[in-house]
């Protein structure tokens, strides 16, 4: 295996921040798909009311997501890729007097844009990307609340339509044949913009007006073969600048611009690991696996508890061809989250659960559709609250294309 091989997956990794949304790979591609999610948390999950009173109750969650992705050559040696997302996410909820209520949040978000250069016969890559703020940057009461469910990470929905302001990333990844190792090593900077109410809701910050500092990315990623089968492992770490909470952009209170904190977020470290099987009959058989830790962070040089956690993932899939132009894939899939003891929120809640993907990949040409369904069933844990089982499930087609 050649390091170029390596290297586009690993600074994808690493280029990337954790809310990017899937891209298409290839010198010219475009794409665009459309899936619909639904779950239902049992007898739901008790909240508290962004809208003023007691507090509410958190029934159904459910989004349909049209994400599209153009990639393009820039000479011999660069590639620009384009992503945004169109979505519409719903929450059903009972209020205080145990009325059925539903909140919405709908829009475009970001489009972001990357330029990737292969420099130096491929043993050096250079990336640039540029979040453009297109996506919604002031939220009222009944979109937060939908905001605080749709993001939650215990969930693992398509992000939500919520803009992250401006922002930019420059990255170097450089690589090397080793023996029998495929290595790469790479470091990158990325600057946020001033809105990132996602970032704030996972972080557990009482308001969502959270002007985020500049982070700074590492990786090291190994690959090399073992026998007819081929192991990948990649670690990487994120350390982030001080970020400032401002008070306001609540639900009962505009934004006042007054500060309240500064915020410093605990180092993240991730570790993914990828086992390709060689397989007689099979087009692909892999087993995956990502652990990703954060630290405590602190508010005014205080350290918060309960603000660490750790999230767990990992499964098998599986591509059999059927025809000479059509595959069946599936994928089951697994995750385990700590989530963060110092709230009962839905954004910090921890999870137990698994989900079972089938589907269809049919080449047309160029162009392979790609229809899918998958369920899935799981438990909520929160530090105060009690455990709350949910079932989920989901569809979609996506549709390819290659130039």
């Amino acid at each position: 295996m050649t390091p170029r091989r390596l290297l586009l997956p690993a600074l994808l990794t690493l280029a990337a921040p954790a809310h990017a949304q899937d891209r298409l790979l290839g010198l010219r591609a475009a794409g665009a798909g459309a899936t619909f999610e639904t779950l239902r948390l049992g007898d739901g999950v008790r909240q508290a009311s962004l809208l003023g009173g007691d507090s509410l109750r958190v029934r159904t969650v459910m989004q349909l997501s049209v994400p599209v992705t153009a990639v393009t050559p820039i000479g011999g040696a660069w590639t620009l890729d384009a992503t945004t997302v169109y979505g519409t996410g719903e929450v059903e909820y009972d209020d205080a007097g145990g009325a059925r209520r539903t909140a919405t949040l709908a829009g475009v978000s970001d489009v972001r844009l990357r330029a990737t250069g292969r420099l130096f016969d491929e043993a050096l890559l250079v990336t640039v990307g540029a979040n453009v703020p297109t996506g919604r940057t002031e939220l009222d009461a009944e979109q937060l609340t939908a905001l605080r469910a749709l993001a939650a990470p215990a969930f693992g929905m398509i992000a939500p339509p919520v803009g992250q302001g401006p922002s930019g990333t420059l990255g170097l990844l450089l690589a090397r044949q080793a023996g029998g190792w495929a290595l790469a090593a790479g470091a990158s900077y990325e600057y946020r913009g001033e809105f990132a109410p996602v970032a704030a809701l996972v972080a557990g910050a009482p308001s969502v007006d959270f002007r985020p500092g500049g982070v700074i990315r590492g990786s090291l990623g190994a690959d090399r073969p073992l026998g007819a089968h081929r192991l990948s492992v990649a670690v990487s770490a994120e350390v982030f600048a001080e970020d400032r909470l401002r008070a306001g952009a609540t639900a009962t209170a505009p934004a006042s611009g007054l500060e309240l904190a500064a915020v410093q977020l605990g180092p993240v470290v991730t570790t993914d690991v990828q086992l390709q099987l060689g397989a007689p009959r099979l087009r692909e058989l892999v087993l995956w696996g990502t652990n990703r830790w954060r630290a405590r962070f602190s508010r005014d040089g205080v350290t918060v508890p309960g603000s660490s956690g750790n999230y767990l993932d990992g499964g098998v899939r599986m591509t059999a061809p059927v025809t000479a132009r059509t595959d069946v894939f599936t994928a089951l899939d697994g995750r385990w989250h700590s989530g963060l003891d110092l709230d009962d929120a839905l954004t910090t809640a921890g999870v137990s659960g698994g989900a079972l993907t089938l589907g269809l990949s049919r080449a047309f040409g160029p162009v392979t559709v790609q229809p899918f369904a998958r369920g899935q069933l799981g438990q909520l844990r929160f530090t105060r609250l009690p455990s709350t089982s949910y079932v989920g499930a989901a569809g979609g087609l996506t549709i390819l294309t290659r130039f």
